[in-house]
């Protein structure tokens, strides 16, 4: 499963200065907010300060000429992060550890039995290609 990123409230404000300090006083609060989660959910692949803050103001502006006006509704994103969690328990499943499995992320497992057949059944048609028998 992908790593997640660092999450906005976990942190520091030292680690947001120099965006800050690009940004001024005057930029609009809210994509403030969208610039600083950008930021943030690229620091471990951008090392360097300038360029991250130079893709963070570019990515942000984009969003905001696109999204600017409207009051979008931002669902979190449940459905695909229990989707990937499934995928990251089925890569590690090999018949027989299913109680290890369903203890560890907390999932029964008639549950993870039902969605291990769906990835099954997705894994099967994409080798065969869908044959027509």
């Amino acid at each position: 499963m992908a790593k997640r990123g660092q999450r906005f409230t976990r942190t520091t404000m030292e680690i947001l200065r120099p965006l800050h300090a690009a940004l001024g006083s005057d930029y609009p609060e809210i994509w403030r907010t969208i610039a600083e989660c950008v930021y943030i959910g690229i620091l471990d692949d951008v090392p360097d300060v300038e360029l991250r803050v130079k893709m963070t103001i570019r990515a942000t502006d984009v969003q905001r000429a696109e999204l600017g006006g409207q009051q979008p509704y931002l669902p979190k994103g449940g459905g695909y992060d229990a989707a990937c969690q499934y995928r990251e328990l089925y890569a590690r499943f090999n018949g027989r550890n299913i109680p290890e499995l369903a203890a560890e992320s907390g999932v029964c497992i008639r549950v993870l039995y039902k969605h291990f057949a769906v990835l099954r059944q997705a894994e099967i048609e994409a080798r065969q290609g869908r044959l027509a028998i």
